[in-house]
């Protein structure tokens, strides 16, 4: 499990790898979100720079809330695909101070 460390009012972003032209796309889960809130980062792509078969990274922006410490749980899977086992699973342990 990886921590993440920020301050009330302040904001962290974390990068994770995608796999969206797979229709594989990362969700999130917050313990106490009273703590802590996430929303997804979308960038624009110039027309043509990706090749067949790549994604962008996905980001995600962490904003401190108030002080405390929650986890933060980022699964990677299919929409359609919801009785199967996520691809990924990454845990992070977010202290507000």
């Amino acid at each position: 499990m990886e921590t993440i460390k920020i301050n009330v009012g302040k904001s962290s972003i974390i990068t994770l790898k995608s796999l969206a032209t797979s229709g594989y796309l990362w969700s999130f889960h917050i313990d106490h979100k009273e703590i802590i809130s996430v929303s997804e980062e979308r960038s624009a792509v110039p027309a043509g720079t990706l090749k067949g078969g790549e994604s962008l990274s996905e980001k995600f922006r962490i904003q401190g809330i108030k002080p405390g410490t929650t986890k933060l749980i980022f699964i990677q899977k299919r929409s359609w695909e919801q009785d199967k086992a996520a691809l990924s699973t990454l845990i992070f342990s977010v202290t507000v101070s």
